[in-house]
């Protein structure tokens, strides 16, 4: 089996990941059944998991050698400047804002290698 993310059980994964997890539901499910929060999930989205993807400051060791499509994934999403940026303006483009943006960003930030 394939160990793509690894992410171990700690307070931030516990409060994180199920926030990150109901703002893309919520957004997804609004999606779906036509309807427009007007901005309020990912207004909490940058506030909240911004604000925590901000203060984290953690680099990730990728690995510099390894190369390929889920490395190239992860590097978008936990480099030093893209992880709030990616997640912010992705969530607020219209149709693309239905991607899991804060679920992909949250996990790929808890992951270590």
């Amino acid at each position: 089996m394939l160990n793509i993310i690894n992410i171990k059980f700690t307070p931030e994964a516990f409060f994180m990941i199920p926030f990150a997890l109901g703002l893309d539901l919520a957004g997804i499910i609004l999606f779906c059944f036509g309807g427009d929060d007007l901005g309020i999930l990912d207004a909490l989205g940058i506030v909240f998991i911004g604000f925590w993807l901000l203060l984290r400051g953690k680099n990730n060791s990728l690995g510099k050698d390894k190369k390929g499509a889920i490395n190239s994934i992860k590097k978008f999403f936990t480099g030093k400047t893209s992880k709030f940026i990616v997640p912010a303006f992705g969530e607020l483009i219209p149709y693309i804002g239905a991607i899991p943006f804060w679920t992909i960003s949250v996990l790929l930030n808890l992951s270590e290698e």
